[in-house]
């Protein structure tokens, strides 16, 4: 009995170390982000939007793919351009768009992509892989010709 338990914990403890490797860290969000950037500077608007919202894009979500990281795409005045988990939000402006303590990340994230080129802002938003419950989110964003390009990791 005592052989089976230290197995049982074994392998638990085991799983939650892989599910913890498994999580999309700063560094893969940044990675993400500069590839949709190389992305769009090698092809049109068109062409990157659509692989930013293609289901079967690189830069659209998959749960337990790419870490279930995703690209969004906004223009300097909040409207959102492209989205790699959302097609609802394409097109509506967020400019105004407040988190649950009153943040307005779309204009924090604008200001700095302007101000610095690039960097992080962190917020309070629904992870997609988990509806239902408020998470931290840290968003790596980076200014290209008009667009603010970003991907966020999520934490509690």
């Amino acid at each position: 009995m005592r052989t089976i338990l230290l197995t049982l914990c074994f392998a638990l403890v085991t799983s939650l170390a892989g599910a913890a490797i498994d999580l999309p860290t700063q560094v893969d969000a940044k990675a993400l982000v500069q590839q949709a950037v190389a992305f769009a500077k090698q092809n049109s608007r068109e062409k990157f939007f659509t692989e930013v919202t293609n289901p079967n894009g690189r830069f659209h979500f998959k749960t337990g793919t790419r870490k279930g990281l995703y690209i969004f795409v906004y223009d300097e005045k909040g409207v959102v351009l492209a989205h790699g988990d959302r097609i609802d939000v394409i097109g509506r402006n967020r400019w105004n768009d407040k988190d649950p303590d009153g943040k307005y990340w779309v204009r924090e994230w604008t200001e700095l992509a302007q101000k610095s080129g690039s960097g992080w802002v962190t917020y309070k938003q629904f992870n997609p892989a988990d509806k239902h419950n408020m998470m931290n989110k840290s968003s790596y964003v980076e200014l290209f010709n008009g667009m603010i390009i970003g991907c966020g990791i999520y934490g509690k």
